[in-house]
């Protein structure tokens, strides 16, 4: 990470900011969460701001706590948690809500268009037909409509603005069901991630079990749960589907909390049918598991962070607790309906590793044997239906994509193998020969010589 910074500098303009991240301390030897002093270092004329590779945490060095104006003495904010040494001093270590301070420099000026183009490329490669693009601002929607009109947006974009915006939003303008772009759900987030410890927990966390402050340390609330019953009642008399993240167990129950409220309120059919979804639900108390199906509620997850977290998930919270951690076949079996998905940039595009991840529960090294938590494993038809007609499901389109059937739209994807009959381990090697998106080929691996 140092030296990446350090080849940037020698670029930089004086003053410039350097902006960066997916930097994982878990994956370093001594696990340790950075401090900024060596970034100081290399870095003294230029602000330096970079992610966690969960976008949860950031460090920041010298300066760029100088220019935003955090100091020893700053206080820490709600639902965030400013990292400090055990003396007080700053480790330029910020999660959560904490992070606030430096978002106003991301984004560089960059146009979004463009960039919304690079990803599309990179999409549509790994044979993605359709995106759920999960905390858009109305300035990417305008770049999404801009692409669609002009012909160049290739794949499906089911959109959920960012929730600051989306109350607003839909007060002003209906949900839309498009062919190519749909904008009728928002995006809220009630927690952090556990990576980086902001996940909201019932106990403390086993290897964190006190704050800073020598009190219990459980986790961020990074969205008061009064707010989200305002916004769940919001979408349940506009119309729009609602889309919480809740990675941490009591981080899920406020949210379920939260649906059942409005649910109620609405009553009847109105409620059921508003497929309101949980992103991530990663881990689960056994008493809060049968909730999804009870409330109608979508269970949206990503295999592959089962795959990343298993080396560090126990530390967290213990063998008991991980128990309902990443909970696929449990959920599935308790008759609730989910959805899978990557998360990405957190985790790779590619889709056939979260089917791999979720058949196997392994590393594509293959790594734990026999995989871990093995009782949560899916069959092969259970984990490409999480990415196909469940998915589809998840974003109100199983009449029209997520099966290959008489009447419904031309969105499939061509394989170099049978993933039905490979061996597992080649699930995550198979290669995308071409991605058609309403009947219009859109990628085409090149042809070897």
């Amino acid at each position: 990470m140092l030296a990446a910074v350090a080849e940037k500098v020698k670029t930089a303009r004086k003053g410039e900011w350097i902006l960066g991240g997916r930097w994982d301390h878990e994956s370093w030897q001594d696990k340790k969460l950075p401090s900024h002093e060596k970034l100081s270092e290399i870095s003294p004329d230029n602000p330096v701001w970079l992610r966690r590779v969960d976008g949860h945490a950031g460090l920041a060095n010298a300066l760029a706590m100088k220019i935003v104006g955090v100091t020893r003495e700053s206080e820490t904010p709600s639902g965030g948690d400013i990292i400090r040494t055990k003396g007080g001093d700053l480790t330029g270590v910020f999660v959560d809500n904490a992070m606030n301070v430096f978002s106003v420099r991301a984004g560089g000026g960059r146009n979004a268009a463009d960039l919304l183009l690079k990803a599309q490329d990179m999409c549509l490669a790994v044979g993605l037909t359709s995106v759920h693009d999960a905390g858009v601002s109305p300035r990417e929607i305008a770049a999404y409509r801009e692409l669609e009109q002009s012909g160049k947006l290739k794949m499906r974009i089911y959109a959920m603005l960012a929730g600051r915006e989306a109350m607003e939003w839909f007060d002003r303008e209906p949900p839309k069901s498009g062919e190519m772009l749909s904008v009728r759900a928002c995006k809220l987030v009630m927690d952090g991630a556990m990576g980086s410890r902001g996940a909201w927990l019932l106990e403390p966390y086993s290897d964190r079990p006190v704050d800073q402050r020598g009190e219990r340390y459980c986790g961020l609330n990074v969205t008061p749960p009064d707010a989200l019953r305002d916004v769940a009642r919001h979408a349940l008399r506009r119309g729009y589907q609602l889309c919480i993240h809740a990675i941490g167990d009591r981080a899920n129950r406020e949210v379920l909390d939260a649906y059942e409220s409005a649910l109620h309120d609405a009553g009847g059919d109105r409620g059921r049918n508003a497929r309101f979804r949980i992103e991530h639900a990663q881990l689960l108390s056994p008493v809060d598991l049968p909730r999804f199906a009870s409330l109608g509620v979508i269970a949206s997850m990503q295999p592959t962070h089962c795959t990343s977290d298993m080396r560090w998930v126990e530390a967290r919270v213990g063998s008991d607790r991980a128990e309902g951690a990443y909970a696929w076949k449990a959920l599935l079996d308790s008759g609730a309906r989910l959805a899978g998905g990557s998360d990405f940039p957190v985790e790779s595009q590619n889709p056939l590793l979260g089917i791999y991840a979720a058949i196997t529960r392994q590393t594509t090294a293959g790594e734990p044997l026999g995989g871990w938590r093995p009782t949560q494993r899916l069959s092969r038809e259970q984990a490409l239906r999480l990415f196909t007609i469940d998915a589809a499901y998840a974003a109100f389109e199983e009449r029209e994509t997520g099966t290959i059937e008489a009447g419904k739209r031309a969105d499939f994807t061509i394989l170099d193998r049978d993933i039905f009959a490979c061996e597992e381990r080649d699930i995550a090697h198979a290669n995308v020969l071409a991605t058609v998106v309403g009947g219009k080929v859109v990628y085409e691996a090149a042809k070897k010589p």
